[in-house]
């Protein structure tokens, strides 16, 4: 049946996406060394050899959506236990389950099997055009289209290659100078596709930075396509939390800016101690180090006597990366070691599933 559902699935997708059908393990490893998929959709989860095809889905950074096929419910895991279920379950399948981006079951019994799994909190249900009538093939596959869609659609850096990191970086940088003076004098070109912009733009929905996206595209007289942002549907890390601009937490009456700053840093490493920490807070202090002149050699003292120091030169080093912030801004050196990768990780997986 699962032979007969895939078929179907393949034959009815029509020209909505590319799709390749392969049933032998080692051709799926040699296709994901040698082409890049965006999606890896396996069906089925009980075979030994979905170990190596999922080591080489991860290792070539494609995205993996599962459909067991009701292989997870109880009666089917319990038997040979022991022997069978117990082993496959430790060596591969729960890091399968949980690595997916999403899980396509075909009901409410199979959901419920799900949750009390609880290995994946994204699952959605489709139902199976092969055993009932509450669906069409046509209709399944639009289902399933729409779910590969919000795949790709979720954690857009991760999808980026570093020209198109680089044009996030000018356009930030011109975003919160308002100038295109201070940017480097080789400028990249616009995004030229328009998945290229479709990346561009939910980064900065997803991010909180629209804003500062779009008065960078204006800066670098960009043409942007007229892209609904809102009406686009994403997945977002487990327990994930909108984050708060750093001035609606902290206020904004201070004696001094160095005060400000202070309390700026503060606020920060607990983000980061939080696993919080998100773009916007660092185009927030960017912007904040850009605008205003503060005493310089009293707020190391300060920083120095608070244990805050080093975390702050830790963020300036991040900050030149994300923000394009340069040293003639920085009140102090930055300090690039291995905690300051840490926190450049956080801000890089901050939508990470």
């Amino acid at each position: 049946m699962i032979s007969q559902y895939v078929t179907m699935l393949h034959e009815s997708m029509g020209l909505e996406c590319s799709n390749e059908m392969v049933t032998d393990a080692k051709e799926t490893q040699r296709n994901l060394c040698s082409s890049h998929y965006d999606i890896l959709h396996i069906h089925g989860c009980w075979n030994s050899s979905l170990f190596f095809v999922v080591k080489q889905a991860i290792k070539s950074h494609t995205r993996i959506v599962l459909s067991p096929h009701g292989q997870l419910e109880p009666w089917i895991v319990n038997e040979n236990y022991w022997n069978e279920k117990l082993p496959k379950q430790i060596l591969f399948l729960k890091k399968l389950v949980q690595q997916s981006y999403v899980v396509i079951i075909q009901g409410k019994m199979e959901e419920e099997c799900m949750n009390r799994l609880g290995w994946n909190p994204r699952t959605i249900i489709i139902k199976n055009a092969l055993v009932t009538h509450a669906i069409t093939r046509q209709e399944m596959a639009r289902q399933i289209f729409r779910v590969y869609r919000k795949v790709m659609d979720s954690n857009q850096l991760e999808l980026m290659d570093e020209e198109m990191k680089n044009i996030l970086l000018q356009v930030i940088m011109a975003g919160i100078t308002a100038n295109q003076q201070w940017l480097p004098e080789d400028l990249h070109t616009a995004p030229d596709t328009l998945e290229k912009w479709r990346l561009l733009l939910l980064y900065a929905h997803q991010e909180h930075i629209m804003d500062i996206i779009q008065r960078g595209i204006q800066v670098l007289n960009y043409e942007a396509p007229d892209f609904d942002v809102d009406k686009v549907d994403y997945f977002l890390p487990t327990g994930y939390e909108e984050p708060h601009s750093i001035e609606s937490i902290i206020g904004i009456s201070f004696v001094s800016e160095n005060d400000r700053l202070i309390a700026t840093f503060k606020h920060l490493r607990k983000l980061v101690f939080r696993h919080e920490i998100a773009v916007m807070h660092l185009i927030e202090l960017d912007k904040e180090l850009r605008q205003h002149e503060c005493e310089e050699d009293r707020l190391c003292e300060r920083l120095s006597e608070l244990n805050l120091l080093k975390f702050a030169r830790r963020l300036m080093c991040v900050m030149s990366d994300v923000t394009g912030l340069t040293e003639g801004y920085m009140p102090f050196p930055p300090l690039d070691d291995r905690i300051t990768n840490k926190i450049r990780l956080q801000v890089e997986n901050h939508l990470k599933l």
